[in-house]
């Protein structure tokens, strides 16, 4: 009798279960990459508005559930990502971002991980071309700042190109490393500041009228202007440089017809102005 019990035993595993005694595994709404994901769901990932305008802000949605407290997350647009930390799962999430990323049709990427498991989502999205700046009268009265040979590089230098979580306020000109600077009008040193991560070393020259020119990125210490000195067109103030977040010898250049941040105040293209001055002196 001992004998037959294992033989018996075997027997019963082989027969089939019955169909009312079989339960179905849950069925996830997210899908998986990189192996099973069970207890991780992705929900309602969505990119708006409607219509997307490169350099503008977007603002991306999602839901997680996990029995994990909290999850990461990553979206990817482009060549562009947003990273998200530390999520509270079952809660709606909802980020304003502005993807560096220019006109097109891409597929935006939503990444949900916790542990070992990732769920994936994608949305289809548009970007349009941002519309060109209303045209600025500029004035052959005035310097051009740049006293060396230089260039006003392509598309990604211009005024409205998409960066990294902003958008483009002024006209990047490139210059060799030390190249002289002067100031392209009469006016006041409103601003000398030094920006690590930014900016670098800069400089925001006042003029009669209120406008302000903004100078970045100069070689470290070659101002030879101090806050509230005076200065006439023409006036050397500092040199080329790439000073804070530069990748390269260049001067960013923007004008603000109505005050550096002041309430109310937006920087305008400086390309027709900087044109003109350099027209003026050909």
């Amino acid at each position: 009798m001992r004998r037959l019990l294992p033989a018996l035993l075997l027997l019963l595993l082989a027969l089939p279960v019955p169909a009312s005694a079989q339960v179905a595994a849950p069925v996830d709404p997210g899908d998986s990459e990189g192996g099973a994901a069970t207890g991780l769901w992705a929900y309602d990932f969505s990119v708006t508005p409607g219509r997307i305008v490169a350099g503008a802000p977007v603002t991306v949605s999602f839901r997680a559930d996990s029995p994990a407290p909290r999850v990461r997350a990553r979206i990817t647009l482009g060549t562009d990502s947003l990273r998200i930390a530390r999520i509270d799962t079952a809660a709606p999430v909802s980020r304003r971002w502005i993807p560096a990323v220019g006109a097109g049709t891409y597929t935006a990427r939503l990444v949900v991980r916790t542990g070992g498991m990732k769920r994936v989502r994608t949305f289809p999205v548009t970007v349009e071309r941002a519309p060109a700046p209303e045209p600025v009268a500029a004035t052959t009265h005035g310097v051009f700042p740049v006293r060396g040979p230089y260039s006003f590089g392509g598309e990604d230098a211009r005024f409205g190109a998409g960066r990294s979580g902003h958008v483009h306020q002024g006209q990047d000109i490139t210059a060799a490393m030390g190249t002289p600077l002067v100031s392209p009008v009469a006016g006041t040193v409103y601003w000398r500041k030094v920006q690590a991560g930014g900016a670098g070393h800069y400089l925001i020259i006042r003029d009669a009228a209120g406008a302000d020119y903004a100078f970045m990125h100069l070689v470290a210490d070659s101002e030879l202007v101090e806050k509230g000195d005076p200065v006439r067109a023409g006036q050397p103030i500092a040199q080329v440089g790439s000073t804070g977040g530069s990748s390269g010898p260049h001067l960013h250049f923007e004008i603000w017809p109505d005050g550096w941040y002041a309430p109310g105040s937006k920087p305008i293209d400086p390309l027709p102005q900087l044109k003109a001055w350099a027209a003026s002196e050909a």
